[in-house]
């Protein structure tokens, strides 16, 4: 995708992240303790496992966003009352809340009543979770609102991303001393990065037997298209899935880039057989910048086949080995799949 704009939108890298209906364990508390305005002996640690990746823009260092809309609440000096709030103020583009938000201590699961709100001057929203209980000194609940979801292409290029925030309060009280839930920035996210992205996509072919009541489909085409708005940091590389019952053999025919004929440099980088199981896999020695598109014809050869399968390998085609995942843009279209085989 080019857009001159790019410098000042953000792109979005996110992990998923499932959360039950029954008690929430959450792992990897980390960063500061702050004391709230609302109770000095109380303090909110914002819960900080595994942060996501934002990127800012070209050129600039990947930032840290809280996989998790989550606090936990210390007050080791004090019972927390009835009608306790804690407010967790977000970006409700890169995140999606609870249908009800959860709080523990330890395994057990604490009567709360949450509500949502948003701010028509900023668009942040802010969950209100309010204890129906008292909570008695030194257990420390854990308060979880909701949880980072993946942004996708085209949707992924988010402008300003708002820093995710907490603070404590009391039933009937604006909660005050907002606090900060952003976590630091891991030196794995590396240095300065162009986000970038691949798109596959193709074209399948069905081999049928048993008078066309039984059939599989398989690629005929590969397509790498190039969504940018940086170059992809490896040559492009995929594998194919098939099932080695139906497939005897996989070979790529042609090769274009851009709609004009390619000499892309297509290698077999190794190929697996079981009795499950019939995957290869290839490299290019194209590198796809913006708006790039690798089209190559596959040819597939398969076996005589009569009667039934007891088992099946649904085709699929992904990429591999493209480097800098960090940076990498979430297409949702790294693989293609068919699931639609009737072979029984």
């Amino acid at each position: 995708m080019n857009d001159s704009k790019v410098t000042r939108r953000q792109v979005l890298v996110l992990g998923g992240l499932a959360l039950g209906v029954g008690a929430v364990t959450v792992a990897g508390l980390s960063g500061p303790a702050w004391a709230d305005s609302a109770a000095a002996d109380v303090v909110l640690v914002p819960v900080g496992a595994s942060p996501v990746v934002v990127l800012p823009g070209v050129g600039v260092q990947p930032a840290a966003f809280p996989r998790q809309l989550a606090v936990q609440v210390q007050h080791a000096g004090t019972d927390l009352p009835a009608g306790t709030e804690v407010a967790v103020t977000y970006d409700p583009r890169l995140y999606s809340p609870l249908p009800a938000a959860v709080a523990t201590v330890g395994k057990q699961r604490l009567h709360t009543t949450s509500t949502i709100t948003t701010d028509p001057r900023t668009t942040l929203a802010t969950c209100t979770v309010t204890l129906a209980e008292a909570v008695a000194a030194g257990s420390d609940p854990v308060v979880v609102v909701g949880t980072a979801y993946p942004v996708l292409y085209p949707r992924d290029l988010v402008v300003g991303p708002a820093d995710a925030t907490a603070a404590l309060g009391r039933k009937n009280v604006k909660p005050s001393g907002r606090r900060s839930l952003q976590p630091h920035r891991p030196s794995t996210f590396g240095g300065v990065a162009t986000p970038w992205g691949v798109e596959v996509s193709g074209v399948w072919s069905r081999y049928e037997w048993e008078n066309g009541k039984r059939w599989y489909y398989f690629p005929v085409r590969v397509t790498l298209h190039s969504v940018g708005p940086g170059p992809a940091p490896a040559a492009a590389s995929f594998s194919v899935a098939l099932d080695p019952q139906v497939v005897r053999d996989v070979s790529i025919t042609t090769a274009r880039l851009n709609h004009k004929v390619h000499d892309a440099g297509v290698r077999l980088l190794s190929h697996e057989r079981t009795a499950s199981l019939f995957e290869t896999r290839w490299s290019t020695t194209v590198k796809l910048k913006s708006g790039d598109r690798l089209d190559l014809g596959l040819e597939v050869r398969t076996r005589k086949l009569t009667g039934d399968l007891q088992t099946i390998k649904h085709p699929s085609v992904g990429l591999i080995g493209m480097g800098d995942h960090a940076t990498q843009r979430q297409t949702g279209q790294n693989l293609m799949s068919r699931t639609d085989a009737v072979w029984e």
